[in-house]
This record gives structure tokens, sequence and C-alpha cells, in this order.
């Protein structure tokens, strides 16, 4: 977009794509025009989606509770490794949960503020029309069908008169129909019905995604995307309809309804998908940091079972410490810094489990706070710099910088890698046979052609004009088998194959 000046067709590779709507790109093409075009622009933008999460996380657990509340719920967002970890990667995801979460937070803040109720809605009719912009119909059927679990559930729908729903509607309208009729305007109906029913429905209905995510794949994610607090939620789910206790405020104990209600409802619609993808649940975040920050900071919480939790994920730390220390220490996946990470998450879970057990709740929770923010800054700042060595795309694209002439063809086969086409800044076409790749490799044309060990060997043995360029390892951080790491099985290569050998 930021190249041809075209706003209204997304395109990727020489090709339009129409999975998503356009916000995200806008956002990101945006910040290329004022900042220029690089890696670190763009995790700007999305590390401004972590910081609304954030502030959404706050706005609920002040509506819910207290200020208090609320500091500690955007503290829990901000420490959880994962959610730093998305915010450096995941632009479209981070930011249709900030937008999610922005809807929820207005709708409390309206609950709690019957007197700003008309601002707090109309931001969060904003909110759903950027989220459907961003995502597309999900962001607005979440918040619906959940808002009207809960109408029903609190006998409430009389509300649905002072929801200002009509102006709502026209407020989501305006933002989302203008680029949906440009692009009818110029396509029919093509990318429109492709989208909603081929990207949405075809999702739902269909497997796209590992064999073996069965119906409980969300629960190990719900309990370790917001980890270390994350575990601590199944108190709040398990009591959050228990009967009002006489000193609760009433507003209280109905948004703390409503927060297990939004988890649920995403949590299910999600696991009946055939699709499932652990961002997709991503959006129920800032509930779950506001049940948790209300957990620790309400003296009447059950006390035994908040114990009992805290001291084992405390003990999962140190687990979790040594673990680090002995797979990231030495051999190929030796880390920098992974030794000091350790003895960081060691100590923070041998500080937190102490100052519990000596009746120090308060200094527990900070300790294990402070504890995060020190690993996470590691984690950032030294081990997943040093982890880029595994990223073979930049090394295989000062190969082909060097070697390739200008016009060389360039494409892959059996390999994923679409950051090729950002850092050599022109397409590479994904090749759909072996036949294909030969017929360049064998053509007069100078070609390179991406791939791996078995599509090579396949190539090699059915033609002799090509040869192995460079290679280089393709490790995924957070996907990574502990099995691998263990043995010290070594990742799989991506190789650049060409046609052009003996020439530099």
């Amino acid at each position: 977009m930021a190249l041809t000046g075209d706003y209204i067709n997304p395109s990727f590779n020489g090709l339009p794509r129409f999975n998503k709507p356009v916000l995200s790109y806008w956002m990101v093409a945006g910040l290329y025009k004022m900042f220029g075009v690089s890696v670190a622009v763009e995790r700007v933008g999305i590390a401004c989606g972590a910081l609304v999460i954030m502030l959404a996380a706050f706005l609920i657990g002040r509506a819910l509770r207290s200020t208090r509340t609320g500091v500690l719920a955007a503290l829990i967002i901000a420490t959880a490794p994962r959610v730093v970890m998305h915010s450096r990667r995941i632009f479209i995801d981070v930011w249709v949960t900030a937008f999610m979460a922005l809807i929820l937070a207005c709708f409390v803040q309206a609950l709690r503020r019957p007197e700003q109720r008309r601002r707090w809605l109309l931001l969060m009719y904003v909110a759903i029309g950027l989220g459907v912009l961003t995502k597309g119909p999900i962001a607005l059927a979440m918040p619906v069908i959940a808002g009207a679990a809960w109408l029903l559930a609190e006998r409430r729908l009389a509300d649905l008169r002072r929801l200002m729903i009509v102006p709502g509607a026209a407020i989501v309208a305006a933002i989302v129909v203008p680029w949906y009729a440009a692009v009818y305007a110029q396509h029919g109906w093509t990318y429109i019905t492709q989208f909603i029913l081929g990207e949405n429905l075809e999702r739902f209905s269909t497997a796209m995604t590992p064999a073996g995510r069965d119906a409980w794949f969300y629960g190990p994610v719900l309990l370790t995307d917001l980890f270390p607090w994350a575990p601590l939620v199944l108190i709040p789910l398990a009591t959050a309809w228990k009967p009002r206790a006489p000193d609760e405020p009433a507003p209280h104990a109905s948004i703390r309804r409503l927060l297990w209600i939004w988890i649920v409802t995403i949590v299910v619609f999600f696991s009946l998908s055939q699709t499932k993808e652990d961002l997709y649940i991503l959006p129920v975040a800032p509930a779950v940091a506001a049940l948790v920050a209300d957990l620790l900071s309400g003296a009447g919480a059950p006390r035994r079972a908040t114990a009992g939790i805290f001291l084992a994920i405390s003990a999962v730390c140190v687990a979790l410490a040594f673990g680090i220390g002995s797979l990231f220490r030495g051999g190929i996946y030796a880390v920098q810094e992974a030794v000091p990470a350790a003895v960081v998450l060691g100590v923070t879970g041998l500080a937190a489990f102490a100052l519990w057990a000596l009746g120090r709740r308060p200094a527990a929770v900070a300790a294990l706070a402070a504890g995060f923010i020190a690993f996470n800054y590691l984690f950032v700042s030294r081990i997943l710099p040093d982890v880029e060595r595994f990223k073979p795309v930049p090394p295989l694209v000062r190969t082909l910088t060097a070697r390739a002439a200008p016009g060389a063809r360039v494409a892959s086969l059996s390999m994923s890698l679409p950051s090729l086409t950002f850092y050599l800044n022109r397409p590479v076409p994904e090749l759909s046979s072996v036949e294909e790749a030969l017929a360049l490799l064998d053509g007069p044309d100078e070609s390179w052609i991406v791939t791996n060990d078995p599509t090579w060997d396949e190539l090699h043995a059915r033609t002799a004009a090509a040869c192995v360029a460079d290679r280089h390892p393709l490790f995924v951080f957070d996907t990574a088998k502990v099995t691998d790491l263990a043995r010290g099985t070594p990742p799989p290569d991506a190789l650049l194959v060409t046609n052009r050998c003996g020439v530099r």
C-alpha cells in the first residue's frame, strides 16, 4: 500500500490479499509513511496495541473493584511473557484483542458510571467498528453473544433500550461500510463473500490447523497465555456465580459474572471451531487479568485455594528455571543470557513462595511481578536477538543480494517463508510442485528456489543443473519441541537452490 498508493486493495506477494479486513494494513502503512519501512517501526505499532490492552485491563479492574485492582490487572498483562512475545510479532491479533478489550472496558464503565453511560457506549461502538475492520464479524459476534447471555442471566433484557443500539449501529456502519463499499465498487461481491464465507465460515467448519487440537485444546492455552498469573483464574471461574456477600456491592458481583461469561463464551465458541489457533482466545486476557487482580486484592478471597495455586505457580517457576538452564546453556541451542534468565526466574519463584508462606501476600505478588519484569527484559533484549541467528531469511537474502542478478527469478517450494517478500522487496511465488521447480532450474533464466532437504533430494535426483548455494537452520523458538531441545536434535535447514552454480 505504501509503495503503490492503493489503500483499497491489500496485496501480498503480487496477489490480492482479502483474507482480512483492511485496518491493520492501514495502520502499518501509515507508520511506514511516517517513519520509514522497517521491522522496528511495525513493532512500535504492535506495542501500542499491547498498551491499549493494558489500559482496557486497568479500566475493567477499576470498575470491578478499585484503582488498585485496575493497576494490578494492567501489571498482569504487562508481565506475562507470552503477551510480551505476541506484542512483538502478531499485529492483527494484538489489535483485535485491543479493540475487543476496549469494547468490554467501555461496557463495564457504562455499568459503573450511569451518569457517563452515553459517552462510554459511544466509545464502545467505535471500538466495535474498529474491531470489525481489523478482524471481521468475530469482533462483533463475540461481544454480542456474551452481552446477550449476560443480560439474560442478570434478567436485564429491558436494558436493551438503554444501549443506544440504533446510533451504535450507525457508528459501526460508518466505520466499516466505506471500505467494503469501495471493494464492492471495484470487484463486486467476489472478495467480500470470499472473506466472510471462505475465511470465517470455512475456518469454523474445516480444520486448517495441525491434527490433535481437540475440544480441550484451549484449556492449557487459557492457563498459560497470562502465565504466571493465569492459573489463579480457576478460582474466580469456579466461584463467579456464588451468591453476593452481604458487604459486596451489587455492581461488583454483576461485573464479575459478566467477565465469567466473556471468558466462557470466547473459549467455548472457538473450542467448537474446527480450526484452532491459540491466538483466537487472546481477547479473554483482559477479563482474566481483571478477575485474577480482583482475587489477589480481595479480602474475602478463598485463602486456601489461592495459596495453593500461588505456591504451585512459584514452584513451577523454579522448575522452569532448571529447564531453561539445562536446555539452553550449551550445545547447538545455546542462548546468550539463558543462565541469567534462569537465575532470575528461579529466584523469583523462591522469593514469591517464601513471602507467601510467611503470610506476606502483597510482597509475594510484588516479587512475582518484579521478577517477571526482569525476566522479560532479558528475554526481549538478550535472548530473542540471539535467537535471530536461527532465522534463515536475513542470511538467505544477503546471499541473494550478493549473488543473484537483478532480474533473476526467486521462488519457494515446500518452504513457507513469507518474510522473504518483505526483505527482498519483491514477490516470491510459492511453487506448487517439483515439476514447476524443475522447469525453472532447467530453463535458460537464472533461478533461485528456497526449499527444504527432502525436496532438494528429489530435485537433485532429477536435474544436474542445480546446486545448493546456501543453507541456514530454521528454528521457531515458541513452537520448538522440548524433546528435540533436550536431545540436541538440529533444526531443519532452509536451503537456497540455484541453477547458477559456481557463480559468485
